[in-house]
């Protein structure tokens, strides 16, 4: 691995997790788009843990405890970084006002009931459906890797408002790191079959829907949005692992 490929992954796992390899500066969002190829892989480490983390657990634990601990843990190893995003979203998105009064709601720190909302479904959708009976705990692994490239993908070209953070990532995603985040982030789940091309499927659609979204109430498409559909895409994933096929 030459030394740009590192800086990379130690750029994305920095940003993604709790593991700090190196402080970045604040507001270096463009060296973090120079390495959003890498996202996917920053996914399958935490994959992984969360995985055998599930596994373990479910040896010696009911299968809702097991779901809630591994939840809870997914949740501290990326330090809830796009759990903010989700529920800033939902607090501007919700609200019936002006789009210059939703993009300042969705500046504002304090948690909405919109928002709470929002986290509560989402974070009872993903625990439930760990929890499901029929669900295969081989997606826990794919569900990280999948909505990383999901975010790189459907953030490119993104409509971002010029003085944001968004802007400099987004700016500093080139056609080649997007193309090598989708093969990283979408080839694996071929290894699923049906299950695993569904859930890429739904995962890119629901996230493309949330873009629109976004950026026809907002007028445009910052960093909680990006946040918000690794969110949302990594809950349509584990709701189509539970589905009967």
């Amino acid at each position: 691995m030459n030394r740009a490929m590192f800086r990379s992954v130690e750029t994305a796992l920095g940003f993604l997790t709790v593991f700090k390899v190196r402080n970045l500066p604040l507001g270096d969002m463009a060296e973090v788009g120079k390495s959003a190829w890498v996202f996917p892989l920053v996914g399958a480490l935490l994959g992984l843990i969360l995985t055998g983390t599930y596994y373990a657990l479910s040896t010696v634990l009911p299968s809702f405890l097991t779901a809630i601990l591994t939840v809870g843990l997914w949740i501290f190893l990326t330090g809830g970084l796009h759990l903010d995003g989700w529920t800033d979203c939902w607090d501007a998105l919700a609200t019936s006002v002006s789009p210059e009064r939703r993009y300042e709601i969705l500046k504002d720190p304090r948690l909405g009931t919109f928002g709470a909302v929002a986290l509560m479904i989402l974070l009872a959708v993903k625990t439930s459906a760990l929890a499901c009976e029929n669900f295969p705990p081989s997606m826990i692994f794919l569900a990280p890797i999948v909505s990383r490239g999901v975010m790189v993908t459907v953030s490119y070209r993104g409509r971002a408002s010029i003085d944001g953070m968004a802007a400099a990532f987004i700016s500093a995603l080139s056609s080649r790191s997007v193309l090598v985040a989708g093969i990283l982030g979408f080839t694996p789940a071929l290894l699923w079959g049906m299950s695993g091309v569904a859930a890429v499927g739904f995962a890119y659609l629901g996230s493309l829907w949330f873009k629109r979204l976004v950026e026809s109430r907002l007028s445009t498409f910052n960093g909680d949005a990006i946040g918000a559909i690794c969110e949302f895409s990594e809950a349509i994933i584990l709701l189509v692992a539970c589905i009967k096929w």
